[in-house]
């Protein structure tokens, strides 16, 4: 076959494939087949921890196209939270499509028996797990979200001689179960990375964690750096409130569903994100469904908020206007002019109108339905001294006040 030049990779030739690997990634697979068992990478931002792991999969599969691996999250609602896309865009990328087939809900090796799965831990049980006794690899995403329960359950599952565990996250806190169990482990192989360790790191990414450390350092060390997320002085989130809302699989029947935005009106590269958080309410707890804040123009945060409603089919959307006015409500009524709308104006500080929905957490109300890892550091790190508007948090501020609201449960004035 002939070879072919890529931008980080070397070349495909034979059956094999090699391509710049980035040094901080040597020590993981120096040794043989197998051995480590276990080999992880963990860190901060942008320091191509899941582009090696994608990579590194796809390498082994050509190499044995019996390969058969699974990626594992704790929670996965949908594919579009997996590593699917990223695995499909590297074959495109890497000329790899006469090689794999991408289905619907798997990756084919088309030269074997081998196949690329994708699941969430949480919808195994002891007896379902083992299906997954023949696999060769299982490569754990976003493992600082994995539960003692899940690692128990997949560690003496995946036995098949010269079978191997991955796991790339970022550091959350000390006592997650994925930093316990690499604690004293001699079967593992665990390098930290960061940003300024990625031969690949973009410039415009390099800008942006330089900002994100003038504006916070201590969020910066944590988000950027892979340092463990501290409470912080004046922040209403602690870690343990955060802690117990997560890992909520099942969604209850919702009386009442909002999508809150807390919307920016500039979409440039130093623009605040357009905060959109989808919130319901069951009896008398509140669920937070999703998050799809993103930096984007007018138009695309509007069609995105509108999207979210039609999806969830929701009540109401509650966008605050302060920055937009009524620039707000017309642009979301271009993509739809049905969707029931309440405009909200802020009058007293962040702080203020956030106390009664920290609260709620604090009475254990409010439960994470899925991975926010933004979010939750927004939450845990936004102080009266913060410069950054926390959007995220904004957003789901108003989606609970809006739902408390309804409830009669006891909230501020927002006007």
């Amino acid at each position: 076959m002939k070879a072919i030049s890529l931008s980080r990779h070397q070349a495909i030739e034979k059956g094999k494939i090699s391509f710049a690997l980035p040094a901080w990634s040597r020590p993981l697979f120096a040794g043989t087949r197998g051995s480590p068992r276990y080999k992880a990478a963990k860190g901060g931002r942008a320091s191509g921890k899941s582009h090696f792991f994608a990579e590194i999969l796809l390498k082994r599969m050509i190499e044995d196209p019996n390969t058969k691996a699974i990626c594992i999250r704790e929670v996965q609602r949908s594919l579009e939270f997996s590593s699917k896309q990223l695995l499909a865009d590297k074959i495109i990328a890497m000329g790899l499509g006469h090689y794999f087939e991408v289905q619907q809900t798997r990756i084919r090796s088309l030269m074997g028996e081998g196949i690329i799965i994708f699941q969430g831990m949480q919808d195994h049980t002891s007896d379902s797990v083992k299906s997954l006794e023949g696999f060769d690899i299982a490569w754990c995403e976003e493992a600082q979200s994995l539960s003692s329960r899940s690692i128990e359950l997949l560690d003496p599952t995946i036995r098949k001689e010269g079978s191997e565990i991955w796991f790339s996250w970022n550091p959350y806190k000390k006592t997650d179960p994925v930093e316990e169990f690499f604690e004293n482990n001699n079967q593992a192989s665990l390098v930290h990375v960061n940003y300024l360790e990625n031969p690949f790191c973009s410039e415009n990414i390099k800008e942006m964690a330089a900002r994100a450390k003038a504006q916070n350092i201590s969020k910066y060390n944590h988000v950027w750096l892979g340092d463990y997320m501290k409470d912080i002085d004046g922040a209403l989130w602690k870690d343990p409130m955060i802690k117990a809302a997560q890992g909520s699989k099942e969604i209850p029947q919702m009386s009442r569903i909002v999508v809150a935005i807390d919307p920016a009106v500039t979409a440039s590269q130093n623009s605040d994100e357009t905060g959109i958080i989808v919130a319901g309410r069951a009896d008398d707890k509140f669920y937070i469904l999703d998050d799809l804040s993103l930096r984007a123009s007018p138009d695309t945060w509007a069609r995105a908020v509108v999207e979210a409603y039609h999806h969830w089919n929701a009540d109401r959307i509650v966008a605050e206007v302060n920055n937009g006015g009524d620039l707000v409500e017309k642009v979301i009524r271009t993509i739809d002019r049905s969707v029931p709308y309440t405009p909200v104006r802020a009058s007293r500080g962040k702080i203020l109108r956030a106390e009664p929905i920290a609260a709620l957490y604090e009475q254990g109300k409010v439960s994470h339905c899925g991975e926010f890892r933004e979010l939750e550091d927004q939450m845990t790190s936004y102080t009266p001294l913060s410069k950054k508007s926390p959007d995220r948090l904004d957003a789901l501020v108003w989606a609970l006040t809006e739902l408390s609201r309804s409830t009669g449960q006891a909230v501020w004035r927002i006007s």
